[in-house]
């Protein structure tokens, strides 16, 4: 019995090793590491010099939402202002204001590393869109997300 439970173990981790490498081998394997939220954005672009107000103005100018209906979230310990119009969340991080090794930095680090926000590491985790130094979430938007969602990953880029 026991020869048995050893060639079992042999072939069992043999099969998982072969399994393995078939997985890295092919095609539409993406290795960890490529996978960044940030990855691809241009660090020349506009967006980077812009602020919430250039943002509020472009959308508010697209007719995605109302600037009338600004919510002032709570914001400290995650980013540097938090606002909500028409249902929608809207993040920025003033990088240039921002410490590195404070907990918004590692917050926005995260996002771009990650693609989440561990809401005031509550276990409450949000998947915004991401662009530049602010991010989206539509969850609660009032209008259509994918619209919102598209005019902001196309402000600043221009």
């Amino acid at each position: 019995m026991k020869r048995f439970t050893i060639i079992f173990s042999i072939l069992l981790v043999l099969a998982f090793a072969g399994t393995m490498a078939y997985v890295a081998a092919s095609d539409e394997f993406v290795a960890p590491a490529q996978l960044v939220t940030g990855e691809g954005e241009d660090p020349d672009a506009p967006v980077w010099d812009m602020t919430m107000d250039d943002l509020v103005a472009y959308l508010e100018g697209e007719g995605l939402i109302d600037s009338s209906t600004e919510v002032l979230l709570a914001s400290t310990g995650m980013c540097s202002v938090s606002l909500k119009y028409s249902g929608a969340e809207f993040y920025y991080w003033d990088l240039d204001a921002l410490e590195e090794d404070s907990v918004e930095y590692e917050v926005y680090e995260i996002l771009k590393k990650d693609g989440i926000i561990d809401v005031y590491n509550s276990g409450s985790v949000i998947s915004p869109a991401s662009n530049g130094p602010f991010a989206v979430l539509t969850t609660y938007y009032e209008g259509d997300p994918d619209a919102l969602t598209e005019a902001f990953l196309a402000f600043g880029k221009e």
